[in-house]
């Protein structure tokens, strides 16, 4: 019986949304740009919140080192700060080990997120600060825009807390602009479903997941905003990581050892990682369809008492009147780090 209603409300909000007037979009919709579209869903940040961890993916940006969030050993980093010139990423662990700050990549751009939690371990409250790396085609600056989003008591999907079903509703506030956000869990997926403040449904998307352990990934995002779905799809390895990332425009792949990529196709260039017996990036080579887009990255590091890179700096080689030459132009600069573990205080 519980089958048939989850099945049911399922066919009910696709068929609502599907057959919705097009006078019913609201200012939020028109205001967008032919071809934009919802790329930005709460279900895989939720994903990454629970399981306490980032981890490297193909749809990641390629500047940002893959192993950024890694350590040595087994004791769980309390803080993480990566910096550069240009921008700074912060990842921090409260004593049980949830994660209070982060950054969260994706295809389009990245988030830094701040999370707030209940005695209970459940997510009470974020806050997103959303950059669209699109903007920065021509030398713009990267547009931005924050939510403030206030969960439920016992927001916690596929735990003991949760009874399945509907969870009441999440609000969303940027700016003036106020969002309502409804989950819905079932043994098999999640759906997100964003409607503005006038009750006007604005896209919904549905994401299979599996659980194991008590921790729950997802499989695939179907996504409707149009008479026409989008998918994205996710496959994952042995080890858990995320091997191919499939979209409707790009197919992003990668090949891991444990969790270090070794080998990562992009939308235009695919990438070769070469480790060291540190489990220390030591070489990227970056190739194309044509010579000219070939490059090869080498590095230099500096290591804390435990062996952990706390500077990355980067030398540029391409190839030039038939040899590898160095090119200072091509390089992306250097990273730091600042790692603080439990005992470590500060």
């Amino acid at each position: 019986m519980k089958k048939k209603i989850i099945f049911f409300l399922t066919l009910f909000l696709l068929t609502a949304f599907s057959a919705m007037p097009q006078d019913a979009k609201t200012d939020t919709q028109d205001e967008q740009k032919d071809g934009d579209a919802w790329d930005f869903f709460l279900l895989p940040l939720l994903e990454t919140v629970f399981s306490g961890n980032i981890n490297w993916c193909p749809d990641w940006p390629a500047d940002i080192p893959p192993d950024a969030f890694l350590t040595d050993g087994n004791r769980k980093a309390r803080i993480i700060e990566l910096s550069n010139e240009a921008d700074t990423f912060l990842l921090r662990r409260n004593s049980e080990g949830r994660l209070l700050e982060f950054p969260f990549f994706y295809k389009y751009g990245y988030a830094k997120v701040t999370a707030v939690y209940s005695a209970s371990g459940c997510v009470s409250a974020m806050t997103v600060s959303i950059k669209n790396f699109a903007s920065q085609d021509g030398g713009e600056q990267a547009e931005e825009e924050t939510w403030d989003i206030n969960f439920s008591a016992d927001f916690l999907p596929y735990s003991e807390l949760s009874t399945g079903g509907s969870f009441p509703p999440v609000t969303v506030t940027s700016g003036d602009t106020v969002y309502f956000v409804f989950f819905f869990e079932s043994p098999a997926f999640l759906t997100e479903t964003w409607y503005d403040k006038d009750g006007n449904m604005l896209v919904f998307c549905k994401a299979p997941v599996y659980v194991e352990n008590g921790a729950w990934r997802i499989t695939s995002m179907q996504i409707f905003e149009s008479p026409d779905p989008r998918f994205i799809d996710y496959f994952y390895d042995s080890y858990g990581n995320i091997s191919q990332v499939h979209s409707d425009d790009s197919v992003l792949s990668a090949i891991f050892t444990e969790n270090r990529p070794v080998f990562w196709q992009d939308t235009d260039l695919q990438y070769e990682f070469q480790w060291d017996n540190r489990r220390v990036l030591s070489v990227t080579r970056a190739s194309g369809e044509t010579e000219d887009l070939f490059t090869e990255y080498r590095y230099e590091y500096q290591f804390d008492s435990f062996g952990n890179w706390i500077k990355r700096s980067e030398t540029a080689y391409r190839i030039q009147f038939g040899l590898l030459t160095p090119q200072p132009l091509y390089s992306r600069g250097a990273w730091n780090r600042r790692i603080v573990f439990e005992a470590d205080g500060g």
